[in-house]
């Protein structure tokens, strides 16, 4: 009897202790400090911005963050404040970086790695074509919609050398990759903001207790071309504006939603989990700036199911 009691215990010791160390496998990986960039802020210690060549960029330290000084390194040299760091974009597309840190602190938290992806702008599409990369043709802008919809002033370029960069902390330039095609190279749009979502909501789901590394990924950007070839035949998709992500969680690997509520199976119901959390991270005044659409799609045999975020401006379901 003793020996069953004791048994009990152990194995109940060992599935708290296991629970705890699968909630805390998860690191948010902020920094000590906070950078705003056109708008957006950015605690991350490894973040991703996307402009055109030549264009001024502009990182200011947020204001409960100063005080202090920080240093940026920029193509080898060091330049110092205690506020904000301004410069100009490569002439060159390609992918550069930036280190910002605290001075005087060697901790990893005490830096953001700021890649800088300088695009190739949309001028420099040949019709329908990008090099020989297809993206069709963007809709005109209507005047009621100019301040949630605008065309991508340039489109970034994924090759091989790419696949394995971490825009985020949690997320690589690979899960990026369009459906449209195998080939590399590719070019896409995205959006910073869809960036901050995606890393802020992951934080948000593993806070819930479930837990995800990343997300799995069924959709993310589509140029013009590839949405009307899926069938979807509306303009305004958030997919080709590159703020929208369709996801689900997949700790098993295996490219399908996770069985979330521990019925046996993965279906809309799973989804639905992740749909409700999506709708409470909308919700929060601390999120406020980066409302978008939030809904959620059943498997069809092809995928499992999922959600759909995106940024657009202001919070809707369907």
């Amino acid at each position: 009897m003793k020996k069953n009691i004791y048994l009990t215990i152990f194995l109940f010791v060992i599935l708290i202790l296991s629970f705890s160390l699968n909630t805390a496998a998860f690191s948010a990986e902020h920094a000590n400090f906070s950078i705003k960039y056109d708008g957006l802020k950015i605690p991350f210690q490894t973040f991703s911005v996307f402009v055109l060549p030549r264009e001024e960029i502009s990182f200011s330290i947020a204001e409960e963050d100063r005080g202090q000084m920080y240093q940026i390194e920029l193509g080898g040299k060091i330049f110092e404040s205690d506020n904000s760091f301004t410069w100009k974009a490569h002439a060159k597309s390609g992918h550069y970086q930036a280190i910002i840190r605290e001075k005087n602190n060697d901790s990893s938290a005490s830096k953001i790695k700021i890649n800088v992806f300088v695009l190739h702008p949309r001028q420099e599409k040949n019709g329908q074509y990008l090099r020989d990369f297809r993206i069709g043709y963007y809709p005109e802008i209507p005047a009621d919609k100019t301040e949630y919809y605008s065309k991508p002033d340039g489109f970034l370029k994924i090759d091989e050398s790419l696949l394995e960069v971490n825009l985020t902390p949690h997320f690589k330039m690979k899960q990026f990759l369009t459906r449209q095609t195998n080939q590399l190279p590719q070019f896409i749009a995205i959006q910073e903001s869809l960036l901050l979502k995606l890393e802020f909501f992951l934080e948000e789901v593993n806070k819930a207790g479930y837990q995800a590394d990343t997300f799995g990924i069924v959709s993310l950007y589509r140029s013009p071309y590839f949405n009307k070839k899926l069938g979807n035949n509306t303009d305004f998709s958030r997919h080709i504006f590159g703020d929208a992500a369709d996801i689900y969680i997949d700790n098993s690997a295996n490219e399908w939603m996770d069985d979330l509520n521990g019925d046996g199976s993965s279906t809309k119901a799973d989804a639905e989990i992740l749909y409700n959390l999506a709708v409470k991270f909308d919700q929060k005044k601390e999120f406020s700036y980066l409302q978008g659409g939030v809904s959620s799609y059943k498997g069809n045999g092809v995928r499992g199911p999922f959600i759909h975020i995106d940024t657009r401006g202001f919070h809707i379901t369907w």
